[in-house]
């Protein structure tokens, strides 16, 4: 007489069986807990208590304390900034006066093309045809209060190479420096063509912007 095996009846009846529900199991897990010896309830609940306390330092004191030491890091900023504002020259006013207050840099997007439009701006009002042109991202202006209220501002340098006259030079090197696009020329490289008359110049014209990076940390 052959026997039926039994295995896949029980597994049969194990599936077949009602699933309990979430409050049955945890009462199990209560009740296995109550069972163990007081050493072994004490050490799962220590456990159970640090557990607790790194996920809640991770998940809310850690960014709470970032937070606080940011927000003290911008007021501290702008402490200095209303110190800076309050101690102007008045030979510093009468200069904004004259030349106009300080433009904000633009965007990094934008920063070269209104670069070159304005260095092409200048040079079609001087007569300069010819000229190279080639820009370049320089190192970033160091000023730990404007990196901690906003983005870093980067240097956008175009090495700029052209012929002029002596004469011409000094005018087209004011409406450079001047212009609303470019915030200084910030080296000139002069070399005197003796046959033409002219002067070969190299200029390192700048424009501050944004960087795309954002705020600095």
């Amino acid at each position: 007489m052959n026997d039926t095996p039994k295995q896949p009846q029980a597994e049969s009846a194990a599936r077949s069986a009602p699933r309990r529900s979430v409050r049955q199991q945890a009462a199990d897990l209560g009740a296995r807990f109550a069972a163990l010896p007081p050493r072994q309830r004490w050490a799962i609940g220590a456990v159970a208590v640090l557990l607790g306390f790194i996920a809640v330092d991770d998940l809310l004191w850690a960014p709470a304390r970032h937070w606080a030491g940011e927000a003290d890091r911008i007021a501290q900023a702008l402490q200095r900034g209303a110190r800076r504002s309050s101690s102007v020259t008045t030979d510093l006013k009468r200069a904004v006066g004259t030349f106009g207050a300080v433009e904000p840099p633009g965007d990094a997007a934008r920063g070269r093309e209104q670069l070159a439009e304005s260095i092409n701006e200048v040079a079609k009002r001087h007569k300069v045809s010819g000229y190279s042109y080639e820009a370049r991202v320089g190192s970033r202006l160091k000023d730990p209060d404007a990196q901690v209220l906003g983005p870093a501002i980067d240097r956008l340098q175009a090495e700029v190479r052209f012929e002029t006259t002596a004469e011409e030079l000094p005018a087209l090197v004011a409406d450079l420096e001047s212009h609303p696009g470019i915030e200084l020329v910030s080296a000139l490289r002069i070399t005197r063509n003796e046959q033409s008359r002219k002067i070969a110049v190299q200029a390192t014209i700048e424009a501050w912007t944004l960087s795309a990076g954002g705020r600095q940390r």
